[in-house]
């Protein structure tokens, strides 16, 4: 199996929110998106924005294209929402 390749990486810093938003490639049709909290204190982990959880999920494209839009969407989301709290 190949070493997965970072395909797209944007880092968004807004208000108190140090953000990456990462998309991997892992295979030929198999994309990851990721949002990680970069900030120091680690702040936002485990809270959700965009409809991922930070540091623990990602989403999932089979071609290229569609990982460029998740990617899109969670850049658009990291800029414009606040990170809020799983419920329980």
């Amino acid at each position: 199996m190949a070493v997965p390749q970072i395909v797209a990486q944007r880092p968004v810093i807004a208000g108190d929110k140090e953000l990456t938003v990462s998309t991997i490639r892992i295979a030929a049709d198999y994309y990851d998106t990721v949002i990680f909290d970069d900030s120091v204190d680690k702040r936002h982990v485990g809270m959700v924005i965009g409809g991922y959880v930070i540091d623990h999920s990602s989403k999932r494209a089979t071609d290229r294209d569609a990982a460029m839009e998740n990617h899109r969407e969670a850049l658009i989301a990291v800029r414009n929402e606040q990170p809020r709290a799983v419920r329980s």
